[in-house]
C-alpha cells in the first residue's frame, strides 16, 4: 500500500510527522529515503515531538545514531546512514541491538541502503522535492510505502486520520 502527501512547508511536514506518530508503536521500523535537504530531519523531528519528547532532535549526520529516551518502555531511536558506504560498515555499528527491541521505535535516515538487511516488515517514507514556476523549494511530495501487511494496517488508520 502506498499513500501520498503533498507538503507546502517545513511546518506541514513537521505537522505531519506528529499525526503520524498517532500510529506507530514500540518495534517499528520507519526508513527514510530521498535527496539532500528533503525534509527526512523535519519529520522526524515531527515524529518526536508527537511522541511526547521534549527537547532538540538533531540529525545524527557524525554520531549516526542518537538515542531519546521518551518513557521507561519507549525509545525513539534516529540514525543517519549518509556517511556509511557499505553494509560492512552498517553491521558494525550495532543495529541490531535496535531493530529487534521491542522497546524502541527506529528511523533510519538514507534507509535505501539497508532494505535487504532488515529481516522485519518495515515503513519506507520517501521525501522528493517539488519544483515549479510558483514554488521556492519548500514543496515536497512524501509517499509512505509498505512493506507488508502490518504496515498496510497502519497506513489505512493514517489514512483515516488523514481524511478526518
Amino acid at each position: 500500500m502506498q499513500i501520498k502527501v503533498i507538503s507546502n512547508s517545513p511546518f506541514f511536514t513537521n505537522g505531519l510527522g506528529k499525526t503520524f506518530s498517532r500510529v506507530i508503536s514500540r518495534g517499528d521500523i520507519i526508513l527514510f529515503t530521498g535527496e539532500l535537504g528533503g525534509g527526512k530531519t523535519t519529520f522526524i523531528t515531527g515524529i518526536a515531538e508527537g511522541l511526547g519528547l521534549v527537547g532538540k532532535v538533531s540529525s545524527p549526520s557524525f554520531t549516526i545514531l542518537n538515542e531519546y529516551v521518551i518513557s521507561s518502555r519507549r525509545e525513539l531511536v534516529h540514525v543517519d546512514l549518509y556517511r556509511l558506504e557499505n553494509i560492512d560498515e552498517i553491521e558494525g555499528i550495532g543495529l541490531d541491538d535496535y531493530f529487534y527491541k521491542d522497546t524502541s521505535i527506529i528511523c533510519v535516515e538514507w534507509g535505501d541502503k539497508i532494505k535487504e538487511y532488515i529481516k522485519k516488515e518495515f515503513l519506507e517514507v520517501d521525501l522528493s522535492y517539488i519544483m515549479d514556476d510558483e514554488n521556492s523549494g519548500n514543496k515536497r511530495k512524501i509517499i509512505f510505502k509498505s512493506s507488508g501487511k502490518y504496515w498496510d494496517g497502519k497506513l489505512e488508520e493514517f489514512k483515516s486520520i488523514l481524511n478526518k
